[in-house]
Order: structure tokens, then sequence, then C-alpha cells
């Protein structure tokens, strides 16, 4: 199916408005309707949570295989998603800064990359 500029843009702007809508639902309630208690900490961790449930499967997808490899220890090193995901849970650990675990799980990521087979 093509669509045209006009159209895909129109696309995005609704899938947008959507997106926005969704996630500022609870702002846009009178104070008395908002969720609080144990709903409200659950609320956030939502967005940590939905973005576990992306990677989680890409960074463990290969492991069943490596470990089945001749040297399984070095293929697991050599993983440049699971590395970066290990590192990133360290720094985030240690310093309690998520920006800097992001940025240390990337580097590892970009580090490793070319040690891929």
């Amino acid at each position: 199916m093509a669509y045209s500029a006009f159209e895909l843009g129109l696309l995005i702007g609704l899938l947008a408005l959507v997106t926005l809508g969704a996630r500022s639902f609870f702002v846009l309630l009178p104070r008395r309707w908002q969720p609080s208690g144990r709903v409200e900490q659950a609320l956030r961790h939502a967005p940590l949570a939905a973005l576990l449930a992306l990677i989680a499967p890409e960074v463990t997808r290969q492991l069943p295989a490596a470990l089945q490899q001749r040297g399984p220890l070095w293929a697991l090193a050599t993983d440049a998603r699971l590395a970066s995901a290990l590192v990133l849970v360290a720094v985030v650990r240690t310093t309690r800064s998520t920006l800097w675990g992001l940025l240390a799980g990337i580097a590892t990521f970009l580090l490793l990359g070319p040690l891929r087979p």
C-alpha cells in the first residue's frame, strides 16, 4: 500500500496526537479522579517496564546458541548487546543515573560491535 506525502504526514500527525492523548490522560483528569497509592507508584515504572519488554528479547535472543558453541564464554563476552546491557545495569546501579547508564551502554555497544562474528 503506497501513501502520498500528504497521507503519510496526516497519519504521522494523528499517531502523534493519539500518543500525546494517551500519555497526558491522567494529567488532564480532575485531581479527585487521578490515581493514587499503589496505582500511582505502578504508573511511574510503566515506561521502564515497556522499555525492558522491548529490549530483553533482543538481548537474550542468541544466548542459547552462544551457550552451545565450543567457547561459550568468549561468544557471550563478544556479544555487544549482552555486554552493553550488563554495563548499563552496572553503571545505573553504581551511579543511580539512568543517563550515565545509557551512555555507557551505548559506548560499550559501539566499541564491541565490530567484534561480533
